[in-house]
């Protein structure tokens, strides 16, 4: 089956992250993985620019999509599309650094969830974040239903 691969990653990933953990995101966890801050991801102030950190939440939701078999984008009828990104900044991160980013996901609807993000460095949250993830059609881009893979990978209230 093609999410076999898939369930067991989440299957680890749920083990790795306890719910006792203050940086774990909200909702199930879905993936994680090690970002290094690089020298151009700073401003002018001397810590990663804000814009900085919506590209790592992007950078591990497209790894968790990839792992889904659901890329590359618009290869498919289906696909995704943000309609809300927010972050909280928590402390400044600075380079030389590697960041642990956590990806959840909750509150599925017909077509859409709630992804949510931690962002820590040495064990230290940094930053969270949360953006609502849409499923689309890639031809006409309107909403469609979430796929069952998805939803059960993202529904809280499952027995």
């Amino acid at each position: 089956m093609r999410y076999a691969y898939l369930e067991a990653v989440v299957d680890a990933i749920q083990v790795a992250m306890s719910d006792n953990d203050p940086n774990v995101p909200e909702g199930n966890p879905l993936y994680e993985m090690q970002i290094p801050v690089r020298w151009g991801d700073m401003d002018s102030l001397g810590h990663v620019n804000n814009a900085m950190y919506f590209r790592y939440f992007e950078t591990v939701r497209m790894e968790w999509f990839e792992k889904l078999g659901e890329l590359p984008p618009g290869t498919f009828d289906d696909g995704i599309v943000i309609v809300d990104n927010h972050a909280e900044y928590l402390q400044p991160v600075v380079c030389p650094a590697t960041a642990v980013v956590r990806m959840g996901g909750h509150s599925p609807r017909r077509s859409s969830f709630i992804s949510t993000y931690t962002l820590t460095v040495d064990g230290t949250l940094t930053t969270r974040g949360q953006a609502r993830i849409v499923w689309v059609n890639n031809r006409d881009m309107k909403s469609t239903p979430l796929p069952p893979h998805i939803r059960q990978l993202v529904d809280t209230e499952k027995g």
